[in-house]
């Protein structure tokens, strides 16, 4: 195993991330919502509504950073909160008509923004990419 192999290998993967990020910023600039809302709306669903501890689990982010984005989102009527009448102790989101526009807006975009970053690999290649990264991904986990 060769150590400079392992480094070039994560300097590669941090270049990648990097620019896909700043690309990412790049094709959803300019919308009603920021990149990171857009997140947030494509993980509620359209005809009914999710609890912020499953939200926040989706979207793989701390419960107190969830709770001031919805707050921004609900002050752009992006979406809607209401307490749960079954269980008062959860919060329930619902994206609203301005969130499902928008949200359609920006998912050309997104998809766009995909098929630039990632169409240059053939279906195979990008199967494989993916089940390789997800090895990495499951080792990091169990560490």
């Amino acid at each position: 195993m060769s150590k400079e192999l392992l480094r070039d290998i994560y300097m590669k993967i941090r270049h990648i991330n990097d620019v896909s990020v700043e690309n990412f910023v790049g094709s959803t600039s300019g919308y009603s919502a920021t990149g990171v809302q857009f997140g947030v709306l494509r993980n509620i669903p359209t005809e009914s509504s999710i609890t912020m501890s499953e939200l926040t689990d989706k979207v793989k982010c701390v419960a107190s950073n969830m709770t001031t984005i919805i707050r921004r989102m609900e002050k752009q009527e992006l979406v809607s909160t209401f307490k749960n009448p079954e269980d008062k102790r959860q919060t329930l989101v619902s994206v609203t008509q301005k969130g499902i526009d928008v949200r359609g807006t920006m998912e050309v975009a997104y998809q766009k923004f995909l098929v630039d970053m990632y169409g240059v690999l053939e279906e195979e290649e990008q199967k494989t990419l993916f089940c390789l990264l997800a090895k990495i991904e499951e080792s990091l986990n169990v560490k």
